[in-house]
């Protein structure tokens, strides 16, 4: 490869006709670009900047994701819930190597950086592509295709981020069903992969269970809150463990607040209400 060339040049062949979501994914390859460029370095400074573009690039595919779902969601794409799995499980995957690197374990990076190549442009070319000409025919139906678009494009960044930490599948849907039309939720399954995510997304609040077999709720809780950068990160424990043994132990461990499971709805809504109101 010559010095000047690029890893992965973006091409109108990628385009899936819709410019916000082109755009999203030319800065992608831009990132995949950024790393290759530290692998080819080899030095110390590149292994800083190695470290910093892996974490952005956990925080824009994040980004990115959200955007695409908010836009199958209000155009109806019938593909939509398998689409997102597929979104969920490379998140997960990415969330998962961003901590093999930071805590030096075996980890290959030239052969993450392949990785994050192909799946992006293999996910363009056989996923995004049909979503893409999904939209694209949802547009022509006037100002109801082009209204739904904008307010997409204009609110991308507006609604509070509630991060739902449960090793429950059924408890983080119920969580999104309730939620998801005032806030972007996220849910995850691994409280060692939510304390990656919060390094490297804006969260707002989280939502979370105690009794998780990777780690329970309280070490999650005093990890979360030994972190400058974390520490003020308001969260409501969500669970069946509702003694008050349990409740007294999560407030100690940095909890603002608690709920039993299953949680009510508008309890839960006005919970977070009051606290996001209290940090502003």
């Amino acid at each position: 490869m010559k010095e000047d060339e690029k890893f992965v040049e973006w091409d109108n062949r990628f385009s899936v006709g819709i410019q916000l979501i082109d755009n999203q994914h030319e800065h992608l390859i831009e990132i995949t670009n950024e790393l290759h460029d530290a692998c080819r370095l080899g030095d110390d400074t590149a292994k800083e900047q190695f470290r910093t573009t892996i974490k952005e690039a956990a925080a824009y595919v994040n980004y990115h994701f959200n955007i695409e779902e908010q836009i199958m969601e209000k155009t109806g794409y019938p593909e939509f819930v398998d689409h997102k799995k597929i979104h969920t499980e490379f998140a997960q995957e990415i969330l998962k190597n961003v901590a093999l690197f930071e805590e030096g374990k075996k980890f290959v990076p030239n052969q993450f950086v392949r990785f994050l190549r192909d799946w992006i442009l293999s996910h363009i070319a056989f996923v995004d592509s049909k979503m893409g000409e999904f939209v694209v025919e949802f547009q022509k139906t006037g100002d109801l295709g082009k209204n739904t678009m904008k307010t997409i494009d204009q609110n991308q960044e507006k609604k509070p981020v509630v991060l739902a930490v449960d090793d429950s599948k059924v408890y983080l849907t119920q969580f999104k069903n309730i939620l998801s039309s005032n806030f972007d939720v996220h849910g995850i399954i691994s409280p060692l992969a939510a304390l990656e995510m919060v390094k490297n997304m804006q969260v707002d609040i989280i939502l979370l269970d105690l009794g998780m077999e990777e780690m329970n709720g309280f070490d999650f809780l005093e990890n979360l809150r030994k972190d400058p950068n974390s520490s003020k990160i308001p969260v409501i424990v969500v669970s069946g463990y509702s003694t008050e043994k349990h409740i007294s132990a999560a407030k100690n461990f940095g909890a603002d607040d608690f709920i039993s499971k299953p949680p009510e709805p508008d309890i839960l809504k006005e919970k977070i209400k009051n606290l996001l109101e209290k940090v502003k």
